[in-house]
């Protein structure tokens, strides 16, 4: 039961997942992760296509961080743009995870 698995990834990215199967897994896994703590445990279990699409951006992401120079995107003029792996890393699928998200843990 996961949200977003190695093969997943590697289908998004367009590459050969057998290229480096532990490198794709262990996207996934992280992706997961960091989804699956934000999300109820309901959620987590029923695997909405929401929650799925938004583990699988984020699992991109992840793998583009580590793939780029510095970890950050670099732009058709060669200007470095914002580390990948920054707190909007979630916050670009809040829009996909609103309904499912765990709020015991949200301080008011």
């Amino acid at each position: 039961m996961a949200l977003v698995i190695g093969d997943d990834v590697a289908d998004a990215l367009q590459l050969d997942y057998n290229d480096d199967p532990n490198l794709f897994d262990r996207v996934a896994d992280a992706a997961d992760d960091v989804v699956g703590a934000l999300i109820t445990t309901a959620a987590y279990s029923a695997e909405p296509p929401a929650c799925k699409e938004a583990a699988l951006a984020v699992a991109v992401e992840i793998f583009q961080a580590r793939t780029a120079a510095g970890g950050q995107a670099v732009s058709i003029d060669f200007q470095p743009g914002p580390y990948r792996l920054s707190v909007w890393l979630t916050r670009r699928v809040q829009a996909l995870l609103g309904p499912y998200l765990n709020v015991g843990g949200m301080v008011g």
